[in-house]
């Protein structure tokens, strides 16, 4: 089923003007500050991480029901990442030490130079949206901006 689905993911990009990126973001879902699912991304690796024509993943790494980095050797050399790796489900902020900590992490399986760093979904998948205000938003926000300039800057 899972070569089946990526044949037509492939299929529908296949004709695409050449300036036109493409990103796949793999969501577990964001309604009211819960998730709908839960497991690492070993099962989808070869798929969508090797083999989807896409430029750019967006995976969601805010918890530990996303698993670990290990998967990400498997992502293709014409691709980026984009760690998800703030939440958007929780005002808290992050630790900004931990964060860049795991953006390392995660560089052991892709360069530097691919990895990018965003919240792990949307502030409102849904019309209810999170349970977070505008200015907990804009404090994510400002989180993600500080430490990519302290990583890449």
């Amino acid at each position: 089923m899972k070569a089946q689905l990526l044949e037509v993911n492939n299929l529908a990009l296949e004709g695409k003007p050449a300036d036109m990126i493409i990103n796949t973001h793999i969501c577990r879902g964001n309604y009211n500050s819960a998730f709908f699912c839960s497991g690492p991304y070993d099962s989808v690796a070869d798929y969508v991480f090797a083999r989807e024509n896409v430029d750019a993943l967006f995976l969601e790494y805010d918890d530990e029901r996303s698993g670990g980095f290990a998967p990400l050797a498997k992502v293709s050399p014409d691709k980026k990442v984009v760690l998800g790796l703030i939440t958007t489900k929780t005002p808290k902020l992050e630790d900004k030490a931990s964060v860049i900590a795991r953006i390392h992490e995660a560089a052991k399986y892709v360069p530097l130079d691919r990895l990018y760093l965003s919240p792990q979904c949307g502030f409102a998948s849904c019309e209810i949206g999170n349970k977070l205000t505008e200015e907990e938003q804009w404090a994510k926000l400002k989180l993600v901006k500080e430490i990519a300039e302290e990583v890449w800057g």
